[in-house]
């Protein structure tokens, strides 16, 4: 067991590299203590949390989520013969990728929705064999032009969602209007090498997006103020 929680915090330590999440301090999970976290190359900032539509703490979670959901379905399918993605906005896990038989995909499923902090898993395994790595190297930069693509929408805050591409296929996530989620899948539909646009988005109104990043911001200014 000990063993197990040292792999998992080694694959984790790999993963987020150095988080802080605007607020310095380390993060403790289940006996690993993390360094400040970096994530695309830069440390979350204040600004970023601010107009991020998740807590802070949300922000790591999910970013622990990502890792242990995947470390906790290869420990039961193995590490070979399949290859997994989880992607985790406020606890709501997307599982994408392949694997070999509906069966493994079944399990990855079950093993992600018994996790811990797991509110709910959306099960996009396709059944076939893994794409090689220059699929994934495609996929990838695919994802950086989606991304792009979004940055430079005024309608649109890249912020507020999270791209993960498969097999040309864009999924996105997080929480936005109706409008946001029709314009972001429209622009990421017309990105060149897109197969497809799956939305996975939490549906709000803009009143309900308004108060949480009023209660989000005053929540973020008694910490600094603290």
């Amino acid at each position: 067991m000990h063993q197990n929680k040292q792999h998992f915090c080694s694959l984790l330590k790999g993963r987020l590299s150095l988080i802080a999440v605007a607020l310095g301090s380390a993060v403790l999970l289940q006996g690993c203590v993390l360094a400040p976290i970096v994530v695309g190359g830069a440390a979350i900032g204040t600004a970023s949390v601010m107009t991020d539509r998740r807590s802070a703490g949300t922000i790591v979670n999910d970013q622990v989520l990502e890792s242990r959901v995947v470390y906790e379905i290869n420990r039961v399918l193995g590490e070979k013969n399949h290859h997994i993605t989880a992607t985790s906005y406020e606890g709501k896990v997307l599982l994408t990728g392949e694997v070999k038989t509906e069966e493994a995909r079944k399990t990855a499923e079950q093993i992600a929705s018994r996790s811990q902090d797991v509110a709910a898993v959306v099960n996009e395994l396709a059944v076939m064999d893994p794409t090689s790595l220059s699929t994934r190297l495609s996929d990838s930069m695919l994802a950086t032009k989606v991304r792009t693509a979004l940055f430079g929408t005024e309608e649109v805050q890249l912020n507020q969602m999270k791209v993960t591409v498969d097999r040309g296929i864009v999924y996105l996530m997080g929480i936005v209007t109706r409008e946001e989620a029709r314009r972001a899948a429209n622009v990421a539909a017309g990105v060149s090498g897109v197969q497809m646009v799956v939305t996975v988005f939490n549906i709000e109104s803009e009143e309900y997006i308004r108060e949480r990043l009023k209660n989000l911001n005053n929540a973020q200014t008694k910490t600094d103020a603290s």
